[in-house]
């Protein structure tokens, strides 16, 4: 089994938030179909979002029809961030998470959280989910843009003297995965986030063991 793997073979678990610990995949889609309908565009289902999401965001926002001339993409980024913050609270976690995060920590392994979101704003999540206690320290952006997490996870690495072979990092997208090789850390995939499991699988040419449920992580 893929947990009883995990925690055999390494010291230090690198989690993704939100999508593979947060689902907040039916609130990012009502947002942006939101400010579709404002620039009379097709609304997205949930297998389009999974498709076409990705980074850089302003890649994606333009790949799901969104005139950038129109609106710019600070404007877009307001408006997404105003509505999720105004909302995230009433996601949930995913199902068997926190278990998760509790059976990691009953075999000694570090845990940490490598986010691509402003990082004060996880922190407050996770102190009203309760989970913070499992984390030994959380890394994301200090801004709302969604950028690369490559350069904060590498600052992550170095000041937490994090073992390169010892690691894996836990993600729900190709990001995650690009993320991993760029840190020399391992990877595993969880589909039921903001991407498919078809597009994981095809787009990092089948190299990263891909899951479907983050249960399946259970030593």
């Amino acid at each position: 089994m893929a947990g009883k793997r995990i925690v055999n073979d390494y010291q230090t678990v690198i989690w993704d938030w939100n999508g593979t610990l947060l689902n907040d995949i039916w609130l990012c889609v009502e947002i942006v179909n939101g400010m579709l309908v404002n620039q009379q565009k097709p609304p997205l289902d949930q297998m389009r979002y999974r498709e076409a999401f990705g980074f850089p965001i302003s890649s994606y926002y333009e790949k799901i029809g969104m005139d950038l001339n129109e609106e710019s993409f600070e404007r877009l980024t307001h408006t997404f961030i105003s509505n999720y913050d105004a909302q995230v609270k009433t996601c949930q976690l995913h199902d068997y998470a926190e278990e998760i995060l509790e059976s990691f920590q009953s075999y000694d392994l570090n845990q940490f959280i490598l986010t691509a979101a402003h990082k004060e704003s996880v922190l407050e999540l996770l102190n009203h989910y309760e989970i913070k206690d499992y984390f030994q320290q959380i890394e994301g952006l200090d801004n709302h843009r969604a950028e690369s997490k490559v350069t904060v996870g590498k600052h992550l690495m170095e000041i937490n003297q994090i073992t390169p072979h010892q690691t894996i990092l836990i993600g729900d997208t190709i990001h995650d995965y690009k993320v991993a090789n760029e840190l020399r850390v391992d990877c595993v995939l969880i589909a039921n986030g903001h991407q498919s499991k078809s597009r994981l699988a095809r787009e990092t040419n089948n190299k990263v063991e891909i899951f479907d449920h983050i249960e399946e992580l259970f030593p």
